[in-house]
């Protein structure tokens, strides 16, 4: 994969690797230091320090400890050009420079994330076992802790401690809570709203597997709920669902976000941000689904559906799901059902719009 780079880039002999997720894709090794210097020829040299030199041992790489005469032992023996991250810091790779003073480094912008975007059957597992998670332990979260009083930020500490429950589980990213008229707002943070009997409620989640990510939102309503959102509800679900089907190998990203759009005719201006994003390692890598970036989409790419209507003052929705690009019928691996629930005071739950 990366040799096939090197091939087409033969002024370079080594790819100097230093982001943590570009890091254990090569080599499995995740930490809070290191470098992985990768040759054209394909030998892989892990560098950490001596916090991790028995897990480095362990790799099937070659290790360098990073000590005091690190740069005399080898940093020196580095002379030629060097492949790097674009998005390393400038004080990065200043560091890099004195550590590899001979080397001569030159940023390439998303190499390695680009291979990282087809899965393998172990990537997928791992994100459709983190996304299982979140399904199986969402409905019987609600039934018990949604009730009137409590704040987002409240509903949203108990909510990350059942997500990583027993600690197999990390959190993909910072969960979001909005209780009614905060959910208009894309990324609200959880704050001191409390619910109110007729809230809408929008929740955005996920765990990690293995170190791979999940990704989902849903839409709950407290009580009763009013007519207008339940029909921008079920206009948005309509569309949501007919954009899953264009998602399929061979699909440009950008015409699959204009899809999405056109169906929602005069809403999609209240649609406020692109389409989908891949997962992975991260919680956001390639490909984008938007309006400015146009990739080919690839059978076992992991990627999100998740339109939005947003009504300032209102209310928002955002449906998301987590699919698998394959070369006719996309995989949702995001099983958590679309309907629109309606949570009673005594736990009762009443499905006011049915999915198809």
């Amino acid at each position: 994969m990366l040799q096939d780079w090197f091939q087409k880039n033969s002024e370079f002999d080594y790819f100097l690797v230093s982001k943590t997720e570009n890091i254990y894709y090569f080599s499995q090794f995740w930490g809070s230091f290191g470098w992985l210097l990768i040759s054209k020829d394909g030998k892989k040299t892990l560098i950490t320090d001596g916090r991790y030199a028995e897990t480095a041992q362990r790799l099937d790489c070659a290790f360098r400890l990073f000590n005091a005469d690190f740069t005399a032992k080898f940093g020196k023996s580095i002379t030629r050009k060097v492949a790097c991250e674009e998005s390393l810091t400038l004080g990065s790779l200043e560091k890099l420079k004195k550590y590899f003073p001979k080397a001569d480094f030159a940023p390439q912008k998303n190499i390695i994330e680009t291979l990282r975007r087809v899965k393998n059957d172990t990537e997928i597992g791992a994100i459709e076992a983190a996304q299982d998670h979140v399904d199986n332990v969402l409905l019987p979260f609600l039934k018990v802790h949604l009730k009137a009083g409590i704040t987002e930020q409240s509903l949203n500490f108990k909510l990350q401690q059942v997500l990583q429950s027993e600690g197999k589980f990390g959190l993909s990213f910072p969960s979001i809570i909005a209780f009614g008229e905060n959910s208009s707002r894309p990324h609200h943070v959880s704050g001191e709203r409390r619910l109110r009997l007729g809230d809408n409620i929008l929740i955005d989640c996920g765990t990690t597997h293995n170190h791979y990510c999940s990704d989902m939102t849903r839409n709950f309503v407290f009580g009763e709920s009013s007519a207008k959102y339940i029909a921008k509800y079920e206009m948005l679900l309509t569309a949501q669902q007919a954009t899953n089907a264009k998602i399929t190998a061979g699909a440009s990203s950008q015409a699959v976000d204009q899809f999405c759009r056109d169906a929602l005719g005069p809403e999609a201006p209240y649609f406020t941000h692109s389409l989908g994003h891949g997962v992975g390692l991260e919680i956001h890598e390639l490909p984008n689904l938007s309006q400015r970036s146009d990739f080919t989409l690839q059978t076992n790419e992991v990627v999100t559906n998740e339109p939005g209507l947003y009504y300032p003052g209102e209310f928002g929705i955002r449906i998301e799901d987590l699919v698998l690009v394959t070369d006719d019928h996309p995989r949702i691996l995001s099983r958590f059902p679309k309907d629109l629930l309606s949570f009673s005071e005594d736990g009762h739950v009443q499905i006011l719009v049915k999915a198809a």
